[in-house]
């Protein structure tokens, strides 16, 4: 098909013959070049012998010696021109070698912004068509090649629709939030937990629908929730979607996904994984939600501000990199009696932030709580906390919420772009760190081997020197000698077998310098705290790459032109997509500067 990446394997088998029709070349080239020389041998042997016979002829043999013979010259510019053949044939195949690593993308670059024409359909269209490319010709090649493929549930697929995560603590007002901006009773709230599984609400315009787990990971109007099988059955059966007919004075708007999480538990003294708490990977289900969706709603609950347990690994682990389209919330806050209180929950918040947070400025806490469904108590009307400003943040933050379907491809630009420099760190670090592994393996072996051929060497030529003579010392000292020799050479290989081992497990855990060496250039004139947070994020893959095979030389290093396909994507084809999110995204109310819209740009 057009503009899918080339597959190289046809092509190397079809640069066989090309090498084989080199080597004859040189071949006959060679013989050619034997031949001249013989013929130049026979010509001189009978010209001096005419000259020992002739009488005082030797002037007019020498001319004759120094004209060429009709039959070398002959042979001699067919070498020539076998040489130039061979020379053009291995040109002729770099060329092509070369041109088939070339992007050849099915699109052209062009500035829709500037073309009145274009229609929303055609922006998404060609919105889908790129992207689909670039992860099919750039990205999957690249994570074919690493072991267990750790890109493959980072791929985008179409259609998805704009969603919103919400997490937070148990108790945290998540279920009562979303059933206020539902406009209806959908998810059960209370003190205790009261969801165990992640459920997908969304607004139906004919009729209220139930789906399990395993139908919704086969729905084709979501295909990335096919993804979601990795996560085995136990997950399967906590997963859930609820679409709903709503009543008109609903907030609610058609083609938004809202996902309600399980409430986060805090286990501070407790060493069981989440993984074995709930069945499967909850770290691992959150960081892939985080991912797809365009907003991150992260509550807590006054009573309950501090970041330990899950709510840390959540933090740390589920959501480090994507701090451009999660809030977070402290909601409840009409509960706490006067200011003091606020004060003290507000300051915990920010200081437990601070503990996970690597950065200097923690996120904007938004302070909101979730109003009744009758309007402000008399007790709220006499509090002493100004809780009509916190209506005002509740009213921001669902403005956010509803502003999800408005940056929704600057999202999925945003997650391309991340997975093409994740993917680019990976296989760049990867590289240098198997090249250095396997340039010191061919060193050691190099060495070592050259060092016990010696002694060899030597043994040859001393039986060498006594010609047909047999040795003459006693038959079990040159046996003892061989049987040592043959010894050596097992401690010589064991002990170079474990120097390698110990420069390898180096290599591993030094993996900070080979970071630093494969983007030195970026760091002579700054800090590039961007690589380093990318590097941050990546680390934990590269280690587990190294861990999963027994030694970096098994590991397949990814092609130089592969990774450097890489940087053109995001210099030219990222700015395009940028263009083509701008078109398809739709006007927009403006807000002040309480509402601080997040892009995903």
């Amino acid at each position: 098909m057009p503009g899918e990446r080339p597959d190289l394997r046809p092509l190397r088998r079809s640069s066989l013959p090309a090498l084989a029709a080199v080597v004859l070349v040189l071949a006959l080239a060679i013989a050619s070049c034997i031949g001249v020389r013989d013929a130049g041998e026979v010509r001189v042997f009978s010209l001096r012998a005419e000259q020992v016979k002739g009488d005082r002829q030797g002037k007019g043999s020498a001319r004759q010696e120094g004209r060429p013979h009709p039959s070398a010259a002959v042979v001699a510019a067919a070498a020539t021109a076998g040489l130039a053949l061979a020379l053009g044939i291995f040109y002729s195949h770099r060329r092509i070698l070369h041109g088939s690593r070339r992007l050849k993308r099915p699109y052209e670059l062009r500035d829709w912004t500037a073309d009145p024409t274009v229609s929303v359909e055609d922006a998404e269209a060609e919105m889908i068509k790129i992207i689909s490319w670039l992860q099919e010709a750039v990205i999957i090649p690249i994570d074919k090649q690493l072991p267990g493929r750790p890109f493959e549930y980072h791929l985008q697929h179409f259609p998805f629709t704009a969603t919103v995560l919400i997490i937070g603590n148990h108790s945290s007002g998540k279920s009562t939030f979303i059933n206020r901006l539902l406009g209806s009773s959908v998810q059960e709230t209370g003190v205790a937990p009261t969801d165990d599984g992640f459920t997908v609400l969304e607004r139906h315009a004919e009729f209220d629908q139930f789906e399990d787990g395993p139908t919704l990971m086969g729905c084709p109007e979501n295909r990335a929730f096919g993804d979601l099988r990795q996560f085995g059955r136990a997950f399967s059966g906590n997963f859930r979607r609820k679409r709903m007919v709503l009543p008109e004075s609903s907030e609610m708007p058609f083609g938004l996904q809202i996902v309600d999480s399980p409430g986060m538990i805090d286990l501070p003294g407790s060493n069981q994984s989440t993984s074995k708490a709930r069945g499967y990977n909850f770290i691992d289900v959150v960081r892939w939600w985080a991912t797809k969706a365009d907003l991150i709603l992260l509550l807590f609950d006054p009573d309950k501000p501090g970041t330990t347990g899950e709510t840390l690994d959540v933090l740390t682990k589920s959501l480090a990199g994507l701090d451009h389209k999660f809030l977070v919330v402290l909601n409840k806050v009409d509960q706490l009696d006067n200011n003091s209180d606020f004060a003290r929950a507000y300051g915990t918040l920010s200081w437990a932030l601070s503990k996970v947070i690597p950065q200097k400025d923690i996120p904007m806490i938004w302070t909101m709580y979730n109003e009744k469904e009758d309007g402000p108590s008399p007790t709220e009307r006499r509090h002493e906390l100004p809780l009509r400003a916190f209506q005002q943040k509740r009213r921001d933050v669902i403005k956010e919420v509803l502003r999800a379907k408005v940056r929704h491809w600057d999202n999925v630009v945003t997650s391309l772009e991340e997975c093409l420099r994740h993917i680019g760190m990976v296989a760049a670090v990867l590289a240098s760190v198997c090249s250095r592994v396997r340039q010191q393996t061919r060193l050691v072996w190099g060495v070592g081997s050259a060092a016990l051929a010696v002694p060899w060497l030597a043994i040859l030529s001393l039986l060498a020197g006594l010609g047909g003579n047999t040795w003459p010392g006693p038959g079990h000292l040159l046996l003892g000698a061989a049987l040592g020799y043959a010894l050596v050479c097992l401690i010589a290989r064991s002990l170079m077998q474990e120097y390698l081992r110990q420069f390898e497990s180096l290599q591993v855990a030094d993996l900070e310098t080979h970071f630093r060496l494969v983007y030195r250039l970026k760091f002579i004139h700054s800090d590039s705290e961007d690589l380093c947070i990318i590097w941050e994020t990546v680390r934990p893959q590269i280690e587990n790459i190294l861990r999963s095979v027994p030694s970096c030389a098994q590991l397949p290093v990814v092609p130089q032109w592969e990774i450097a396909r890489i940087p053109e994507v995001l210099n030219r084809d990222i700015s395009y997509l940028r263009q083509l999110a701008k078109v398809l995204r739709p006007p927009e109310p403006g807000f002040g500067a309480s509402g601080m819209a997040k892009s995903g740009k």
